[in-house]
């Protein structure tokens, strides 16, 4: 969701520059059209090194109830399995028919969030007090990840450490909040965790939306997860638009991950290759 709401659509010219970023991999599968129904198109992206991969976008939205959906579902699954990944990860509102059809294509629920939309950040005085993180305090952020986010939630999206795109909010001498950051030509994109125990949660929120008040007429988005759903009311107090809520889906890749990184170990064989299942056609972007 991040990139869609930084970068644009589909066809949006970031979007197709970040198809050609050497450090991600991604697959597209297509299913042709049948009983009535058009083609249908999934794109799953992969980050060498990192856990789970992710489904990009899959169009038409009406392409759910398309009979070839558990086909390309498996053909993005299976890819992602033998890069290496351990997961695939999507985002699909609750509200929508997909939730179900993905349901039955292997996807499990491991959470919820809401996307919070400010078009224009309050202004704050105490927007000093969010700092990017030095090299020393990443095992004071990783605590309190491990100790805030759930264990399911963990299993899917683990800890990311040495990144430069996040902020951390200090109380007291201690970090008790930090934001991890998404920037694009559409908008800002903010995940932060803040600790229950924060003094005037609605000032630290208020001080990190005021970070990006001086950057060009650009939204920004802030991700309520569900086990931070007391940030909600105070998102709305500071005059945020919610959108609806959406389920955090994941279908577990273990046993494919390892199959297929022996698979190309034997083989000697590198990403760089074209999958192929029945009925569908599928075509491969990978570079490493």
């Amino acid at each position: 969701m991040g990139l869609l709401l930084t970068r644009g659509g589909v066809l949006a010219p970031l979007s197709v520059l970040a198809s050609l970023d050497p450090l991600r991999g991604s697959f597209t599968a297509v299913c042709p059209s049948q009983k009535g129904f058009p083609s249908l198109i999934g794109r799953m992206v992969y980050t060498p090194g990192e856990r789970s991969a992710h489904l990009a976008f899959l169009l038409p939205v009406s392409g759910v109830e398309h009979p070839g959906l558990p086909a390309l579902m498996e053909s993005l699954a299976a890819t992602a399995g033998a890069w290496g990944a351990l997961n695939l990860l999507a985002e699909v509102e609750e509200t929508q028919p997909a939730l179900e059809a993905f349901r039955r294509s292997g996807f499990a629920v491991y959470g919820w969030q809401s996307i919070w939309k400010f078009d224009s950040p309050p202004a704050s005085r105490r927007s000093g007090e969010w700092r990017p993180p030095l090299p020393t305090e990443e095992n004071a952020v990783r605590s309190l990840y491990q100790l805030l986010v759930p264990p399911l939630v963990q299993a899917a999206e683990p800890f990311a450490g040495h990144t430069g795109e996040r902020l951390v909010y200090r109380q007291g001498g201690e970090i008790l909040a930090y934001a991890d950051l998404l920037y694009g030509p559409e908008g800002v994109f903010i995940q932060p965790l803040l600790h229950p125990g924060l003094k005037q949660p609605e000032e630290a929120l208020q001080a990190l939306l005021g970070c990006f008040i001086s950057l060009p007429a650009r939204p920004v988005y802030v991700a309520a997860r569900s086990y931070q759903a007391w940030l909600e009311p105070v998102l709305n107090r500071l005059g945020g638009y919610v959108s609806p809520r959406q389920a955090l889906l994941v279908r577990h890749l273990v046993a494919t991950a390892r199959v297929g990184v022996l698979a190309r170990q034997i083989a000697g064989e590198s990403f760089n290759h074209e999958a192929t299942v029945p009925m569908i056609q599928s075509s491969t972007i990978y570079k490493n």
